[in-house]
């Protein structure tokens, strides 16, 4: 597991970056990441396709997201 993230470090998920839209759109068509998730999953999120769901919403929706 550890060699695993030396190997294909995990990056944040940017709902401005076209090539990780595309890494979910596939994800969505094939229900897999294939080498494994490439996202790192952010608190208070319980799954990475919950998370990316829920910023592209705000992303698309334009809602600003309130800190407390």
């Amino acid at each position: 597991m550890i060699l695993d993230l030396l190997l294909k470090p995990k990056v944040l998920f940017n709902p401005s970056n076209k090539k990780h839209i595309a890494l979910y759109k596939q994800y969505l068509a094939t229900n897999s990441w294939g080498d494994g998730c490439p996202f790192v999953l952010q608190f208070p999120h319980l799954t990475v396709p919950d998370m990316i769901k829920d910023q592209l919403v705000h992303k698309f929706l334009k809602v600003e997201k309130v800190v407390r």
